[in-house]
This record gives C-alpha cells, structure tokens and sequence, in this order.
C-alpha cells in the first residue's frame, strides 16, 4: 500500500519552522526559554562585531582569563547592570550600541582594561567578545 502526502505550502511552512526550532535548540548556548531580554541585549551587543570569527576567537581567550569567565546570563549582567531591562525593553539597537560604545569609554577612562593576546581591552569589551562565545 502506497500513501501518498500533499505537500502543501502550509505544511511546507510549518515544516521548516519547525526544523528551524529543532536546530536552534541544539546550537549550544541557545535556549528557547532564554530571557527575552537577554535574547535582545545579547543581538544587539553582537550586531557591533562584523566578523563572527575572529570575535569568537578572541571571545575564547577572553574566557581563558578568570575575571571574565561566565554564563551568558552572567555576562549580560556584568556588561548592562542595572541598565537591563530598561536597555532591553524601549532601547533601539541604535541606543544599545550608543550605552556600549559611552560604557567603554568609561572603563578605559577608570583604568578597567585588560590585556587578551596582546589587545589592551576595556572590561566591557572584553566581556562583549566573551560573550559572542555564547552567541
């Protein structure tokens, strides 16, 4: 007995959504339950690097120094603080990417630096690079 499938546009739809949310539950770090806010600070910080790979490469030495080792959670308090969920729910990408570019002045200017293979890095950048390691 042959059964025969109609594959319609609907089901082919409904089909890759769902093979989309197959694969991006398995990419490590991904979590469908992630924190919303999480989830937009997390694409707007990654939406300032233009080269995945070479920012994931420094990501991982920055997550070689104790200091700036941590979850994603944990990186996105440490970068936004009590700017979260303020930053997360009325702040364009825009003005997300203005609060990180003014924050790492800040650090530098405070003598928050750290030195990955051989880069002179603000706290906050760094933790942005190791945070792309979470990405």
């Amino acid at each position: 007995m042959t059964i025969l499938l109609k594959l319609t546009r609907r089901a082919a739809l409904a089909g890759f959504a769902g093979a989309g949310g197959l694969l991006a539950a398995g990419r490590p770090g991904f979590s469908l339950a992630a924190d919303p806010a999480e989830r937009v600070l997390t694409e707007a910080a990654m939406s300032l690097f233009t080269d995945p790979a070479h920012v994931r490469q420094v990501g991982a030495a920055c997550l070689d120094r104790q200091e700036l080792c941590g979850s994603r959670a944990t990186l996105i308090e440490e970068i936004f603080g009590a700017e979260r969920q303020r930053l997360a729910s009325c702040a364009t990408t825009a003005e997300i990417h203005d609060w990180l570019r003014t924050r790492i002045r800040e650090d530098f200017a405070a003598g928050r630096s750290v030195t990955v293979q051989g880069w002179v890095l603000a706290r906050t950048e760094a933790r942005l690079y190791a945070l792309a390691t979470h990405a």
